[in-house]
């Protein structure tokens, strides 16, 4: 079956993460020549860029890595049920840069945020949507290679579950100590690696298995 390329979702996304740089153009005498690119969680920058390069070179990237991201999902994706769960993660890229953009010019032009009430919020409405839809989702071809479709049915849900949990949880943690952010994000990274571990096991437990018989 020959795949195809999604040019709508990809022309769409790929320029909403370059078109705020109109108002880097327009901000452009008013912005200091390093741009803070970067905070810590006591929303202090700790990273700065040349001008130049954080109001064009950082677009640009992010456009160019949501092409990539958008054509290689198109080419990996076969399933019908996959399309709604695919369209949003295709969303997720656009929206970070442009959130990620919009902020730095406000705190490059004298407007003082809490990063870390914007980053949390962001991240935690892109995992409780993303754990919204996993439940619909189902396996392709080349995943089926590394997972196997009883496997994916029994975990699915739960991490669904862990997703949506955890992104309300990055809501919440705006508005306290950054402490438990912190420790929300560590939770994640466990959770990543623990799973990523069971899965291999599962793997090469069951191909022992059929290799045996």
């Amino acid at each position: 079956m020959k795949k195809k390329i999604d040019w709508k979702i990809l022309i769409i996304t790929s320029l909403i993460c370059i078109v705020p740089m109109i108002f880097g153009v327009v901000l452009y005498e008013q912005l200091p020549e390093q741009m803070a690119v970067h905070f810590g969680l006591n929303n202090e920058p700790n990273s700065f860029a040349p001008k130049e390069f954080a109001l064009f070179g950082i677009p640009i990237f992010m456009a160019v890595l949501q092409v990539i991201c958008c054509i290689s999902s198109d080419f990996m994706e076969e399933k019908k049920q996959n399309k709604k769960y695919i369209t949003i993660y295709k969303w997720i890229v656009p929206i970070i840069g442009m959130v990620c953009y919009l902020t730095m010019l406000a705190y490059g032009a004298g407007i003082k945020l809490d990063m870390r009430i914007i980053v949390c919020i962001t991240l935690g409405i892109i995992f409780a949507v993303i754990g919204n839809y996993l439940p619909k989702t189902e396996l392709n071809k080349l995943q089926m290679n590394y997972i196997r479709k009883n496997f994916w049915e029994k975990i699915k849900r739960p991490v669904a579950y862990f997703f949506v949990i955890i992104g309300l949880l990055f809501i919440i943690s705006a508005f306290l100590n950054a402490i438990v952010s912190l420790i929300l994000l560590g939770i994640i990274i466990v959770f990543a690696v623990l799973t990523t571990i069971y899965s291999i096991y599962v793997f090469y437990k069951d191909k022992n298995r059929r290799y045996q018989k």
